[in-house]
């Protein structure tokens, strides 16, 4: 070989090593800037927000936060348990929840209020809304001042004129009902807030007219529970005014009590428009970042980065099928995004290689499924998808693999994706075998009908797939 022909070799093998760097420079770029945006959204929620360890320690805490309790992030953060700020009226209580929600079996309420200690000592009435993170023991905790609603309400039952007056001071939708549900008290920002006059009022209002007709009957019994002592306050509704408009609400309520009998209720409506919108960013970076952690992967394999991405798009056409909400198939998208991650620990030389793989390397390849596990488990996603990682590659009879489990053990997630999996993997090319004909792909979701595959999740892909609908399949 001629000096020149090396040299000339040697500058395009290093303009291709320099091209490889940039791109790879920029997927992670790609990446932290997604993590900004969690990190900002996370930051900008409008309320207290805390990630709590099993152990009780706060591990992650937002500005909110901060001015809640008094003390830095640096001063909580990996420093301080929840237990620290709970009055210890409560505390056994809450105790109590924090053991149970992380039981097999246990069962703990998600929303309820209690008394908060500040850095100053300040107490302060506060409503918290809890969950457990899937996969984890870890809590992602939202936390609510209502000192000045509580406040408030104690005022109002001191003096009926004061009540009056101070309720329409409130930027809040105040209210008062009798046992029927009739409207016999609201405030100014009542009638702004929704739409009415006072002649309206004066007609009679029920107070069932504020909700949409999805939430009415859900409505009605929950006033009863309340009424009755045994309901929960600080529900969640949609609210609709007078023109039609509607405006996601939450409904702080108590009973009002008249010779010691329940007559009626009272209570406060709260906006929680801007809060729902900061929850969808949090949604959407959230999606942001999978679909970044997929494209960067297809860096080091692009086949397994374009198979996840099709798979998240074919398990999400599904799922609409089936009639998953739209947070479940949030997480059935960002779990097929995430799905084969672990792959990123398969040697590069078994995920290139031509022709068939030996069972030690397809041993290996198989590792994916615990591999992507032991990534996503500790991510503090409001989806279970490190167990989407883990498996699904697990079929109805057990036949499959990390754990062989079988029937009601594996979720419906799983089912959705372990045929979309399939489906996707035998209409592709890979480096050890060439694509499937839609024929083959067939047999296989037919033969494993109600056996290996969902009855349901079979049943839609072949109506897409016998109809055409799906571009995916180019073979005949």
């Amino acid at each position: 070989m001629r000096v020149e022909e090396r040299t000339a070799e040697l500058a395009k093998a290093n303009e291709e090593l320099w091209i490889e760097i940039t791109e790879r420079k920029r997927a992670e770029e790609a990446l932290q800037e997604s993590e900004k945006k969690y990190r900002t959204t996370f930051e900008n929620t409008g309320t207290a927000m805390a990630i709590i360890e099993e152990d009780t320690t706060i591990s992650l805490v937002n500005h909110q936060f901060e001015i809640l309790t008094g003390y830095s992030k640096e001063e909580i953060e990996g420093k301080k348990g929840w237990t620290e700020f709970v009055h210890e009226e409560d505390l056994e209580r809450m105790k109590e929840y924090h053991r149970k929600r992380r039981e097999s079996g246990g069962k703990a309420p998600t929303e309820y209020e209690f008394r908060f200690v500040d850095r100053e000592g300040n107490i302060k009435n506060i409503f918290l809304t809890v969950e457990v993170i899937p996969g984890t023991k870890k809590s992602i905790t939202s936390l609510m001042d209502i000192t000045e609603h509580k406040r408030a309400e104690e005022t109002l039952r001191e003096s009926e004129g004061k009540y009056r007056d101070l309720a329409d001071l409130l930027p809040q939708t105040v209210f008062e009902m009798d046992g029927r549900g009739n409207l016999t008290f609201a405030n100014r920002s009542a009638f702004a807030i929704f739409g009415y006059a006072q002649n309206d009022f004066d007609r009679g209002l029920n107070a069932l007219q504020m909700f949409i007709p999805e939430d009415r009957d859900r409505a009605e019994e929950n006033i009863q529970k309340v009424l009755s002592g045994e309901g929960k306050t600080g529900n969640e509704y949609t609210a609709q005014k007078k023109d039609g408009g509607t405006f996601p609400c939450i409904i702080y309520s108590s009973p009002i009590i008249h010779e010691n009998k329940p007559v009626g209720l009272r209570g406060i409506i709260v906006d929680i428009t801007e809060r729902k919108k900061a929850e969808e960013r949090l949604e959407h970076s959230f999606i942001d970042l999978a679909e970044t952690v997929s494209r960067a992967m297809g860096f080091r394999d692009p086949y397994t980065s374009s198979h996840q991405r099709r798979v998240a798009e074919l398990a999400r056409l599904a799922g609409e099928k089936i009639g998953l909400d739209e947070d479940k198939l949030r997480g059935l998208y960002i779990g097929g995004l995430l799905h084969d991650i672990g792959k990123i620990s398969t040697p590069e030389s078994i995920l290139s290689k031509p022709g068939e793989l030996t069972d030690e390397e397809w041993n290996l390849v198989r590792a994916h499924a615990k591999q992507g596990y032991l990534i996503l488990k500790g991510t503090n996603l409001p989806w279970p998808v490190a167990d989407m990682a883990l498996h699904h590659h697990e079929r109805l009879d057990g036949s499959d693999y990390p754990h062989g489990i079988s029937g009601d053990e594996i979720s419906l997630e799983n089912r959705i994706l372990g045929v979309c999996d399939v489906v996707e993997a035998m209409s592709s090319h890979r480096p050890y075998r060439p694509a499937r004909s839609v024929a083959e792909i067939l047999k296989e979701i037919k033969g494993g009908r109600g056996t290996k595959y969902d009855v349901d999740v079979v049943d839609i892909m072949l109506e897409m797939i016998e109809s055409g609908k799906l571009e995916l399949f180019s073979q005949t």
